[in-house]
């Protein structure tokens, strides 16, 4: 099995991993006149990128670690009915992971990462815009602004100072009574405490559709789709268990199994599984209109094309264990006080793993000592969001130009 001998003359390029990130990467590259196979076990975006929360997160500016993190993390951790999960094995196995991210949690370096993760996301719209218009995917994406939804007055008037710091960080937003907030979206009970309204989110209205169009447009231009157990990466390309797949450059896009592969290379990248749950709920059990986030319960609520999706947990776990959905039910239920026919039955359940970094920025760069290897993981929650800039950034690496985006800000070698 052999991906060498590209006519287009850049050369070949063997991608492990068919989720959004991995498919973006591939695409780009392709465009640059690349020839690319993309190998993954599973079949294209059927992992995390098919159940996500399906939003585009230009809200999303903060790291996850901010002052007073531990206390947040200790006191969820406490609540047997909320949306954090950390097996003590895994937890003990990955302790330098959890030691750094507290540490990350100083008004410093939230600032600092802030501004990073602004600078990036602010051109999520720029980069997919045209990557849909490529694949004639804009249908399954739409530009419909997100209300972040308060059930409570003060927890609303607690949270606006971030709000603040994120409008000084380039994302607008505008306080809504709960009046005004149910004149955006009817649905929301008439006793939440109000809304936050950030009019530059989006979200996708399905999320396996969008992996499919990408893989569609890769392989008319003649890119490989492999399904394949890939038990090596080097330099030269990836080894599965079917055969060896040679190529000029090899892009590591595995998500959360990430971490692994780059140790075959000598690098280190402090990565971990994160697994996130979401339920379907038919379609016709709301009338929602807008994608929602239920900010005190921290639940995505997202009306997609075949159901209302309702997504939620962050379960600090190896990324195949079993699903523990009975865990996740207190979370994602009990939210009709908060928008009408969220308690309906769902239809489907579904868990998958985030690969999350301790400073929540992804890693883009080339591999420390393997050039070849160019890294494209750690995305977290902003997977779906930085797909497509980060398929741009590998895109002009492989070119040997500048990326368009702040490249220390994304180096593996932060992590030093």
């Amino acid at each position: 099995m052999s991906s060498k001998g590209s006519p287009s003359g850049r050369g070949t390029v063997a991608v492990l991993g068919a989720g959004l990130v991995g498919l973006a990467c591939a695409r780009a590259l392709q465009r640059a006149g690349f020839d690319v196979t993309v190998v993954d076990r599973g079949g294209p975006g059927e992992g995390a990128s098919f159940g996500n929360a399906s939003h585009i997160a230009t809200a999303s500016v903060i790291p996850q670690a901010t002052p007073g993190i531990l206390r947040q993390t200790i006191n969820l951790l406490r609540d047997p009915a909320g949306p954090l999960v950390a097996r003590p094995g895994y937890v003990a196995k990955h302790l330098p992971w959890f030691l750094r991210f507290i540490r990350n949690g100083n008004p410093a370096t939230m600032k600092a990462g802030s501004l990073a993760m602004a600078a990036m996301i602010g051109k999520a719209w720029d980069s997919w815009l045209p990557v849909l218009d490529d694949i004639n995917a804009r249908h399954l994406v739409i530009q419909s602004g997100a209300l972040h939804v308060f059930r409570g007055k003060a927890a609303l008037d607690a949270a606006q100072g971030s709000y603040a710091f994120r409008r000084d960080l380039g994302v607008a937003s505008e306080r809504l009574d709960a009046d005004a907030a149910r004149a955006i979206e009817p649905t929301l009970s008439p006793s939440i405490g109000g809304a936050m309204h950030v009019p530059s989110m989006g979200y996708v209205t399905d999320t396996l559709s969008l992996s499919l169009a990408l893989v569609a447009r890769i392989e008319q231009d003649g890119g490989r789709i492999v399904k394949a157990t890939a038990t090596g990466l080097d330099a030269k390309g990836i080894q599965t268990e079917d055969g060896r797949i040679d190529a000029d450059l090899v892009v590591l896009a595995a998500g959360a199994w990430s971490q692994a592969f780059a140790k075959q290379l000598g690098v280190h990248i402090p990565l971990v599984s994160e697994r996130g749950y979401h339920v379907m709920l038919p379609r016709e059990s709301s009338a929602l209109r807008v994608p929602l986030l239920l900010v005190e319960r921290k639940v995505a609520v997202t009306p997609m094309e075949k159901g209302i999706r309702l997504a939620s947990m962050a379960e600090f776990d190896v990324p195949d264990a079993r699903p523990n959905h009975d865990r996740a039910v207190p979370v994602l239920t009990g939210l009709d006080g908060w928008a009408q026919g969220l308690d309906a039955e769902p239809i489907s359940r579904w868990v998958g793993p985030r690969p999350s970094v301790p400073d929540s920025r992804p890693v883009i760069g080339r591999a420390p000592g393997a050039p070849n290897v160019l890294l494209a993981c750690g995305h977290g929650h902003l997977g779906l969001t930085l797909a497509a800039l980060t398929g741009d950034a590998i895109a002009a690496l492989a070119l040997g130009r500048q990326p368009d985006i702040d490249m220390e800000a994304v180096s593996p070698l932060r992590f030093r």
